[in-house]
């Protein structure tokens, strides 16, 4: 028995040493690799990411492919699973189009991190009852003054308009407030002064989320303060001819002593020969606050991150590693805006970014919720009309007007 016993084990042996000579499985046969997280990134941030990511994140490795925003937005839902990515460079104004196509899933920040991010910034990603997305990074308009040409401040908009009124007369400016509305009707710029006098693209339900059915560009506060805008069209205070060259142009050669302006003009702010201001837009009327817009980006994970078997990964990804103070630096910085972490922010050396970011504090994310797309037009088209100079539209039939047209569109 014990010498049959000594010839099974021969045998199995011989068969564990014949299947390893013939290719077949052993125990000591490497696991397999893991498979990658995939990232689409615009060209600006690609490089950044990858090199953050350079040795893959907790042992799965990632790769990096570099596509235009555009085509990020626009190919994610029709890409076939097993090219798709698995998480997205985003801008948050995407959040409802994709969430109700279901192309991306909710993410959650802990709680330690979700304090270091404004409340309204965290909101540009927020659809519904859910987060879609971590910011990264912010951008926002701010009222630009020559200080040579004003010497103090004013605290009130009717302040801002006596200035210009007096700068004009006496011959030392050409220009009103460089208000940026084209080409076209571009309204971007023009909604701190549309905030400030109370009117908003959409209203919040009662539980936060934006209400498609509440659309407030002709307001009761809006059309209450409409003469307002009628006055800064007969001063040529506020014109819509003026465009974002023309805008730069006046405010560079001392031809007006008002602009408002963002990151995106920082070259142009750094080459100023005269002393300068960053502030907020002063009050308007009453308590209202004339906040900005703010277009924030960052980062999304993708229904796909499952199917690959990477989700866990891709949501700590996303939510931890991207969240923290150095990288977001890094990225932000990457596009020179401002970081979305306010701790990161405190970092930032460049003392006019952070002068344009305290201006934003009341800042409202573009609206991310499909509907949006109905409004840009006839709210830019409201403006356009009613600040056209001599003939202009009165603003409380220019925004009435508008009002009708998007609650139409949007049904």
């Amino acid at each position: 028995m014990r010498g049959f016993a000594r010839v099974l084990v021969a045998a199995a042996v011989g068969g564990a040493l014949a299947a390893g000579l013939l290719g077949g499985a052993s125990s000591t046969s490497a696991a397999p690799k893991p498979k990658p997280i995939v990232i689409w990134a615009d060209a600006a941030h690609a490089p950044v990411i990858s090199k953050l990511l350079k040795k893959g994140y907790k042992g799965t490795p990632v790769v990096v492919v570099t596509k235009e925003m555009a085509e990020i937005r626009s190919t994610l839902a029709t890409t076939a699973a097993k090219d798709a990515p698995d998480v997205i460079w985003s801008d948050q104004s995407w959040t409802g189009e994709l969430a109700a196509a279901g192309s991306i899933v909710p993410v959650t920040l802990n709680a330690v991190r979700q304090k270091q991010f404004p409340a309204n910034i965290l909101g540009g990603y927020r659809y519904g009852e859910d987060s879609y997305g971590v910011p990264v990074q912010f951008s926002n308009l701010a009222m630009i003054t020559n200080a040579v040409l004003v010497p103090t401040q004013p605290k009130t908009f009717d302040e801002l308009s006596a200035m210009v009124d007096k700068l004009r007369k006496k011959g030392k400016v050409k220009r009103g407030f460089m208000v940026p509305q084209g080409p076209g009707s571009d309204g971007f710029a023009m909604y701190t002064l549309f905030s400030g006098l109370g009117g908003y693209f959409f209203k919040t339900d009662s539980a936060g989320a934006l209400d498609a059915t509440n659309i407030g560009l002709a307001s009761p506060a809006l059309l209450k303060h409409s003469d307002i805008i009628d006055g800064w069209n007969a001063t040529k205070l506020i014109n819509s001819d003026v465009t974002a060259d023309v805008a730069r142009t006046a405010f560079v050669k001392g031809n007006a002593a008002f602009w408002m302006a963002g990151p995106e003009d920082m070259a142009t702010l750094k080459s100023l020969k005269f002393v300068y201001r960053i502030t907020a837009v002063p009050t308007i009327v009453g308590k209202l606050i004339p906040a900005p817009l703010l277009r924030v980006q960052g980062f999304m994970v993708t229904t796909y991150a499952a199917k690959h078997g990477v989700d866990v990964t891709a949501q700590k990804l996303v939510t931890r590693f991207m969240a923290t103070v150095g990288r977001q630096l890094a990225l932000a910085g990457a596009s020179g805006l401002n970081p979305a972490n306010s701790v990161a922010a405190k970092q930032v050396a460049e003392r006019r970014l952070t002068a344009i970011a305290a201006a934003a504090v009341a800042g409202v994310p573009v609206p991310n919720i499909p509907q949006m797309s109905a409004l840009w037009s006839p709210y830019g088209g409201a403006w356009v009309a009613s600040t056209a100079g001599p003939g202009a539209t009165p603003a409380k039939d220019a925004f009435t007007a508008a009002q009708a047209a998007a609650v139409a569109a949007v049904g």
